[in-house]
């Protein structure tokens, strides 16, 4: 079964294009007529860029969700630049608009657009759960409810985005290409970001001062501090996670890729991202980077290929630290000192959970843990604010945290199974690889808060529904193999 957007599908005609475009030409012209009669451009202006946003994102389905991928990759500086948080919402904007015209389309061919999943049901069951959280009686205003709601359910409908965005192999190796290209102009500006200081940023606008962040060496802060660098997102930990992505998917695509154009760019970006991850100082994503690109060759049962694939990238940040100096290596040296990880780990994963569990039964309420609620009343008590298990317990009580657990272990287990059941030898690389992102990110749990954090938020359920889509993908090709009278082990 292919895509709802594809041109070969016959089942019924798809009339949700041209409907919505009169609906909207009807609600847009007299409301137009009344702005230009009292002179308010600025509106009209502001309003012409949302029209041609949904007109794209209707003839264009697959372009915006491209575009969407852009945005989150600078959403950050754009937040920064013009001191606008609200510009976070348009993100939220748009994955609302493309679900949408995913399930306009699906619907008029009588096609169910989420899709199925043996974990679907119980996170469906959670979500009931902390949605009901919202009218908890601890809990200040239901506006922090909300918050928690975009927040903890929102992104699972990036789940569904991907699963009908990836049509066939083509389409996944063109999307892991794009994502290549685009994390080398990132890359490259957060490496420009670590020579220059903040005064680049600082330059561009006052609205990046709250950003800035200092890394000191202990024993000599005065020569070792150096400005931990954010390129385009909004923080440090966005950037760094975000280049722990990039690594997986770039190593996916040099890996699954046939054209030597492709792998001497994925080398040279993965020295750039490489360099870029040193620069900003955060050693956990380093720490992911290895876990992921072991656990994606032990999934493929290539161990050997692993400490080789572990070799080279130590090469790389190797060659990295002699570039960047002395100030990254004395950074990074805090790697060795396992009584430091050791204490805080522990605080963390214990004693947050320990905390958590001294709250009511029912919690205090969806949102109540989260960080940008505690932002929004900075008098807020947040607990758990760096343990999602800890949040959830605070947040929706005993039976929240059970749901949570419960649909965690059913979304590992899915994806870990996923993983290894690709039967082509490329969807089988693309599948090890990927599966290690959503997969290392649910062992952070306990130590840290990934799907709250963009863009681990988006990636962690974009990159499910890439999963899922490729156990269609295969399937449909195993079927037209069949059709075509071709052997099931021949290929495309």
């Amino acid at each position: 079964m292919n895509g709802p957007f594809t041109a070969d599908r016959r089942m019924s005609p798809d009339f949700t294009v041209p409907l919505f475009l009169l609906v909207l030409a009807a609600l847009v012209l007299p409301w137009l007529a009344m702005r230009i009669a009292y002179e308010q451009y600025a509106r009209v202006l502001v309003a012409f860029v949302l029209v041609i946003d949904m007109c794209v994102t209707y003839a264009w389905w697959r372009v915006s969700v491209y575009l969407l991928l852009g945005y989150i990759l600078i959403e950050g500086f754009l937040i920064n630049a013009f001191s606008a948080p609200a510009l976070n919402l348009l993100k939220d904007a748009q994955i609302g608009l493309l679900c949408l015209r995913l399930g306009t389309s699906t619907i008029a061919r009588r096609i169910f657009p989420i899709p199925r999943a043996d974990w679907v049901v119980p996170f469906f069951l959670f979500s009931m759960v902390y949605t009901a959280e919202i009218f908890n009686p601890f809990l200040p205003s239901i506006l922090i409810g909300l918050i928690g709601m975009r927040v903890t359910l929102e992104f699972f409908l990036c789940f569904v985005i991907a699963y009908w965005f990836f049509n066939d192999r083509e389409q996944v190796l063109r999307f892991l290409n794009f994502h290549n290209w685009v994390s080398l102009p990132v890359c490259a500006f957060g490496i420009l970001q670590y020579f220059t200081g903040p005064s680049l940023l600082l330059r561009i606008s006052p609205g990046f001062e709250r950003a800035i962040y200092y890394a000191f060496d202990a024993n000599d802060p005065a020569s070792y501090s150096y400005f931990r660098t954010i390129s385009t997102f909004a923080s440090t930990s966005g950037f760094s996670q975000y280049l722990w992505i990039a690594v997986v998917l770039t190593l996916t695509l040099m890996l699954v890729s046939s054209r030597p154009s492709d792998v001497v760019v994925c080398r040279v970006a993965l020295l750039v991202q490489a360099c870029a991850l040193l620069t900003t100082g955060s050693r956990g994503p380093l720490v992911l980077i290895f876990v992921s690109v072991f656990l994606g060759f032990a999934l493929m049962r290539r161990l050997r290929q692993a400490f080789a694939g572990a070799l080279i990238l130590l090469v790389f940040f190797a060659a990295s630290t002699l570039f960047l100096g002395e100030r990254v290596q004395k950074r990074f040296a805090t790697l060795l000192d396992f009584e430091m990880i050791r204490d805080r780990n522990s605080a963390l994963a214990v004693g947050e959970m320990e905390e958590a569990t001294n709250t009511p039964i029912v919690g205090y309420g969806a949102g109540m843990g989260c960080a940008a609620a505690n932002r929004l009343y900075p008098d807020l008590a947040v607990v758990g604010s760096e343990n999602e298990f800890a949040r959830i317990r605070y947040e929706t009580g005993l039976a929240g945290l059970v749901l949570f657990v419960g649909a965690t272990i059913m979304i590992f287990l899915d994806t870990l199974r996923k993983a290894v059941s690709y039967r082509d030898p490329c969807f089988r690389t693309i599948g090890c690889l990927v599966a290690t992102i959503p997969l290392t990110a649910m062992l952070t749990f306990p130590v840290g808060q990934p799907l709250d954090v963009p863009p681990i938020n988006f990636y962690f359920w974009f990159l499910l529904g890439l999963l899922q889509a490729l156990s269609r993908i295969g399937s449909e090709e195993a079927c037209a193999r069949i059709t075509a009278g071709t052997s099931p082990l021949s290929r495309v």
